[in-house]
């Protein structure tokens, strides 16, 4: 006979919404993905070698052999998974769905709103760039996690009930800023921007919150730069500054002196070539490299110091030029292209659905990008505005990185801008779904 004293835990759970909302983000998320594994397979692209082959310098010698032309993360995540590619999908899928649960719990506890979590959480798994994203062998899923893993471990810090777990949960939330930088050296700027939050939180100024926070980005990324530094004399995340910044300068190469005639002339050989294929002078810095190092007499690693030499003279001497191709760059940071190929889909008719979801969801997502900017905007210059719509210290972590990855990813490099967004897109999809979830709240309060 039933007792109604007894306990009833699943209904009990049933009964509150967090865990209602929740549960149907990670049961459609899981679902998704099912499918998404039955009618799809992994899919390489120029820069998954490269990750491959540092993998397994990392498996087979640690640091011994490798070459710092990437930052170490990706390819240390490729290495535990065996560089076997169905495994590392399988891997980033389950990524993409602890993603989608993490944006459930931040938008949640940002916004006081379970519903709000789950159609922030719901969003990232609808749209196509970043679900298509999981089956590519590249670093923009593991980036996510960490970026979404980073803010919600801020309003843990937030809503922390001890001076213990806020501590806990800093700790942690630098480890994790730590990681991103290390997957992806864009990043680096992330532990500073989230230093600002960290330290000034709602109930005032706290350096020993911020001091234990910063631990972990002093520590681990000192002692990444410091290899780096020691071993190859240069202080950067990575070897490869001189030949990102061809990728800006190598438009107004010939403006070099005769006295760098044979790197100017090889150059400029490659360039043409590719311009005559392709109509762009992107990335043809890699193609040259091994003539360049012939006729240079240099190294991989001193010809890219040699390049970046060369590159911050051509700046200063033609700064209207490079400022062109900066503000480029940052147009095409915001295009949203969906990489995924049609070849890997499993059925002809899998493939038009995926083709149509695609199309609208790019188109979804520039819409999205074009209201982040002109919200950023109005928020910024109007009163009123800002007052519809809100501008709390979520927004603003949020909204500033975002803006500021915007800008510093096209000083430093001029190739696939676009691809610098993807890790970031959601954060995109949360300030606008939360600017409409303020709108429509102040319209019916």
């Amino acid at each position: 006979m039933h007792d109604p004293q007894l306990p009833q835990a699943p209904l009990g759970l049933l009964a509150r919404p967090e865990f209602r909302w929740g549960f149907t983000v990670g049961a459609v998320g899981l679902v998704l993905r099912i499918g998404f594994w039955l009618s799809y397979a992994p899919v390489s692209y120029g820069d998954t070698p490269s990750y491959m082959r540092l993998a397994a310098a990392l498996r087979g010698g640690g640091l011994s052999g490798y070459d710092a032309t990437r930052v170490p993360g990706y390819p240390a995540f490729l290495a535990l998974l065996g560089r076997d590619p169905e495994l590392i999908w399988i891997a980033q899928m389950a990524l993409g769905w602890g993603i989608s649960m993490l944006l459930f719990v931040f938008a949640w506890r940002a916004a006081g709103s379970p519903a709000f979590g789950a159609l922030v959480g719901l969003l990232y798994n609808f749209i196509p760039g970043p679900v298509f994203f999981e089956a590519n062998l590249l670093s923009e899923t593991l980036t996510a996690f960490f970026l979404v893993m980073s803010l919600a471990l801020l309003v843990g810090v937030d809503r922390a009930g001890s001076r213990r777990r806020a501590y806990g949960l800093a700790l942690a939330m630098g480890i994790s800023a730590s990681l991103a930088a290390l997957v992806r050296p864009l990043f680096f700027l992330l532990p500073v921007w989230l230093l600002i939050f960290v330290w000034f939180r709602p109930g005032g100024w706290n350096l020993r919150l911020a001091l234990i926070y910063a631990s972990a980005p002093v520590l681990l990324l000192g002692a990444w730069l410091t290899w780096v530094y020691t071993t190859y004399d240069m202080f950067a995340p990575t070897t490869l500054g001189g030949y990102q910044l061809v990728q800006h300068t190598g438009e107004y190469f010939e403006f070099l002196p005769d006295e760098v005639a044979p790197l100017r002339d090889v150059y400029l050989e490659y360039r043409d070539a590719q311009i005559a294929e392709r109509g762009t002078q992107t990335n043809a810095i890699w193609d040259a490299i091994p003539e360049m190092t012939e006729v240079s007499g240099l190294s991989f690693f001193g010809l890219s110091a040699e390049l970046q030499r060369l590159s911050l003279q051509l700046i200063v001497q033609h700064p209207k030029l490079y400022l062109a191709n900066v503000a480029q760059g940052w147009v095409d940071f915001w295009k949203a292209p969906v990489f995924w190929d049609r070849d890997a889909v499993r059925s002809e008719l899998i493939g038009g659905l995926f083709a149509a979801w695609v199309v609208v969801g790019r188109l979804f997502t520039l819409i999205a990008n074009a209201a982040f900017l002109a919200g950023s905007v109005l928020v910024v210059v109007s009163r009123r505005v800002r007052g519809r719509l809100g501008l709390d210290r979520y927004i603003l972590v949020t909204g500033g990185l975002v803006w500021l990855a915007s800008i510093v990813q096209t000083l430093a490099d001029h190739g696939d801008n676009p691809r610098f967004l993807i890790p970031l897109q959601m954060f995109v999809f949360y300030m606008v779904a939360s600017w409409m979830w303020q709108w429509k709240g102040t319209r019916t309060a």
